[in-house]
């Protein structure tokens, strides 16, 4: 029978005790102890899972500056935080084990916009797709392009310095930052705007003392190093991201930019609560060329032509990305503009946009055209045909297809899935097609099934090997595969991490900076976080610090669902093939998916918050040697003794409450069956606990009032004015909904059916009317 799971990981005192002090205070936000809470902020978009300690939903910047002011004390120098958004890091980025500060919740206010200038203030909470719907009446955009931009916030577009497609045109996030307002470890505010060299050699970079000292010296040290740096760096379109030390000043070293080294820090420097950005006028036309290909690598060799046609996008996908696209809802959305070649197999497609004004826009498509149907005549380059579309309807879901993608790898037949690693490589495009060839010649010698699709303009694909994480041979795989990628790009000249930032791939950071500008990012980390408090074991440590504490090796997800068994496993489908991509975290009113986290903002209250608490609920039931599946099989307890479980369980703690405390939100209306890219369904797993969990406890009153109300309501319909004088009545509706939780009873039909009905003959009637 259904044992009381009472284990559950309690927090470490140094936590409890500062969390209690936090709730004594002036703190205005939210404090989330629970397990639960815990747990769904325990993993990401990534394979990694690492439990916090708590979670601070601040409420402004006066609540961040206490929090962190109180954390300064020597009784609290031992906890940790890390910054959250939208979590929808590839490589655990947000993920600790200490605090999880989340800013999504209350930062999420656009303060300003200046259409006449072209620039916008934000919080960083804000969602990315949100703040686009606020300056569409505007006339503008923000331009960086993110698969998952209906989910991820601007303060993770700026930790990451997040790019996507269009960004030779226009740039990564820290291109369009003009100013950051930041919280430091002290709890002391830091201002960061471009300053001039005159500005900062009078000491008026800033007001902050300890952000005064951070810009002089990191000024001196960068433009001492400058030559080093220019060496150094890659030259790509997708530069180095985080701790940026070549754009810390402008070319002629007259600007300095402080804001450079907090873009891309991933929450290792500073806590950037408001952003002051610039925005890109909306373009006047649009227009798509999807061009499609006999060979992945047709497309991606072709990629350079179609950049100096002057595109402002050239995405690619190949053949698997497309077919599981046309197995998904989403293709019908988009069929008609990537239509099938009689007699042609499509292995790969281009997808070129043109934008800007209307007669521009034509030129380049007409000269385009006219060469594609030239080369499409000669059966050159590999193409196999080619479809233009200008409506802008049109074209929105075509990249709506492209960005879904990304999830519907997830959902790849057998116990491998294509998984986030080493899947954000940059390196020159004229380089692209050899190092993709040799990257996958690398996973054709591991016998690996993989997706790719990304941004060829830029140089930047993202490849997803298949991997399955419940397996320990190919745990070890991943970071043999990783440290290859590594090296792979290095030899192409180019990254490791070209969009999604580094998270636990900080230890790749010496081969790539060398010894001597390694040592100046330890320096800028020992200068904002001399005690690596800010999500520590990333990025870089301070030198006194000693080595990273996380790497490709770090705890995964698959290390905890490998100890539920596997025929558990298998009649629990859904609950396990949740891959955290969180598109059930669509901030959208106009997204199905989903109504319960929609409406509480609660992520144990999303598909992915309640297939998290599902796992670990089953592995905590195979720890206590229970068999889930035989467990399911037998017999309820007695009503008294489901009684005294349920009057036991006000007092005794029971992680099972906490799952039904998450699935009782649920409205079953199966939205997450349809929309989720993996298809995960959780009214199907909803009611397997269900049935588990009321073998052990009583169901509430009001579900069997429901269950039996068939059987009474014929003595019911006999007195229908007195059961509606008992069941409509103020009084007695307060009184039902306090003491079974039952609201809005329907009443009973005075006369009734058959009342009304006696004296009719049937003959002439319409029955089915």
């Amino acid at each position: 029978m259904l044992p009381q799971l009472s284990h559950q990981q309690t927090l470490e005192p140094v936590y409890l005790a500062f969390l209690d002090a936090l709730e004594l205070s002036e703190f205005e936000g939210d404090i989330d102890k629970r397990y639960s809470a815990r747990l769904v902020q325990a993993t990401d978009n990534s394979v990694y899972q690492f439990l916090p300690q708590g979670v601070i939903y601040p409420k402004d910047q006066a609540d961040l500056s206490l929090l962190l002011t109180l954390a300064a004390k020597p009784d609290f120098r031992g906890v940790t935080f890390s910054p959250r958004g939208g979590g929808t890091g590839t490589n655990g980025q947000s993920l600790t084990h200490g605090l999880i500060v989340d800013l999504s919740r209350y930062f999420n206010k656009v303060l300003e916009i200046n259409a006449e200038e072209g620039w916008a203030r934000v919080q960083t909470g804000v969602v990315k797709d949100a703040f686009n719907d606020a300056l569409r009446p505007h006339g503008f955009f923000f331009s960086p392009d993110l698969s998952t931009s209906n989910r991820a916030t601007l303060g993770g577009m700026i930790n990451t310095d997040a790019s996507g497609a269009g960004s030779l045109v226009y740039g990564k996030t820290s291109d369009h930052v003009l100013g950051l307002i930041s919280v430091l470890i002290d709890g002391s505010v830091l201002t960061t705007a471009p300053v001039s060299l005159a500005e900062l050699d009078n000491n008026n970079a800033n007001s902050n003392p300890l952000g005064l000292e951070i810009s002089n010296i990191i000024a001196k040290v960068c433009r001492d190093k400058r030559e080093l740096i220019e060496r150094q760096f890659p030259k790509l379109n997708r530069f180095l991201t985080g701790y940026d030390l070549k754009h810390v000043w402008n070319d002629a070293l007259t600007q300095f930019d402080l804001s450079r080294i907090l873009t891309g820090s991933e929450g290792t420097l500073a806590f950037i609560t408001e952003a002051k950005v610039s925005l890109t006028p909306l373009p006047n036309s649009r227009v798509m060329v999807n061009i499609k290909y006999d060979s992945f690598e047709s497309a991606l060799r072709h990629a350079p032509a179609l950049v100096t046609a002057q595109a402002t996008v050239v995405e690619t996908v190949d053949s698997k990305v497309l077919n599981l696209a046309r197995e998904d809802i989403i293709w019908h959305s988009v069929s008609e503009h990537i239509q099938a070649v009689p007699n042609k197999v499509i292995e790969g497609l281009n997808m070129v946009e043109f934008a800007g004004d209307e007669q521009t826009v034509a030129d380049k498509v007409t000269r385009l055209e006219a060469t594609l149907k030239q080369q499409l005549e000669t059966e050159a380059c590999g193409i196999v045909g080619f479809q233009i579309t200008a409506d802008k309807p049109s074209i929105e879901q075509i990249y709506a297809m492209r960005k879904k993608a990304v999830g519907l790898l997830g959902a790849t037949k057998g116990s491998r899935k294509p998984i986030a690693f080493a899947e954000d490589t940059a390196v020159p495009p004229e380089n692209l097609a050899d190092f993709i060839m040799e990257f996958r010649a690398l996973l054709d010698g591991y016998q690996l099934q993989y997706g790719m699709f990304g941004h060829v303009d830029a140089g930047v694909l993202h490849v997803r090997p298949a991997l399955d994480m419940c397996d320990e041979h190919d745990e070890k795989l991943l970071k043999t595969i990783s440290d290859q990628v590594a090296a792979l790009t290095l030899k192409y000249g180019g990254l490791m991490w070209g969009e999604h930032g580094k998270g636990v791939r900080g230890e790749y950071g010496p081969a790539v900076f060398g010894d001597e500008l390694y040592g100046v990012l330890e320096q800028i980390k020992g200068l904002f976080d001399p005690h690596n408090r800010l999500n520590p074991g990333k990025l870089v440590a301070p030198k006194e610090a000693g080595p990273l504490m996380f790497n490709v090796d770090s705890a995964k997800r698959g290390s905890f669902d490998r100890q539920i068994p596997i025929n558990v496993r298998q009649a629990f489908p859904d609950v396990m093939n949740c891959n955290g991509n969180g598109l059930c975290f669509n901030y959208s009113s106009y997204s199905p998916m989903c109504p319960s986290f929609k409406v509480t903002g609660e992520r144990i209250h999303s598909p992915k918050g309640r297939t998290s608490l599902m796992r670990e609920w089953l592995r905590l039931l195979e720890a206590e040697g229970v068999d889930v599946n035989a467990l399911a099989k037998s017999k309820p307890l007695g009503w008294l003794q489901r009684a005294q479980n349920t009057i036991k369980s006000q007092q005794e703690y029971d992680y099972s409450h906490e799952v039904m405390e998450s699935l009782l939100g649920c409205l079953a209306c199966k939205s997450c069956s349809s929309q989720c890219p993996v298809k995960v369904d959780v009214p199907k797993f909803r009611a397997q606990f269900f049935d588990i969990y009321y073998k052990r406890y009583l169901r509430p009153a009001k579900d069997y009032l429901v269950a039996g109300i068939e059987d009474v309501l014929p003595l019911m319909a006999s007195m229908p004015k007195l059961i509606n004088l008992a069941s409509q009545h103020r009084l007695s509706q307060w009184a039902i909904e306090k003491t079974i939780g039952y609201v809005d009873s329907p009443a009973l039909s005075v006369p009734t059916l058959k009342q009304r009905l006696h004296g009719h003959s049937s003959r002439g009637y319409d029955l089915e009317a």
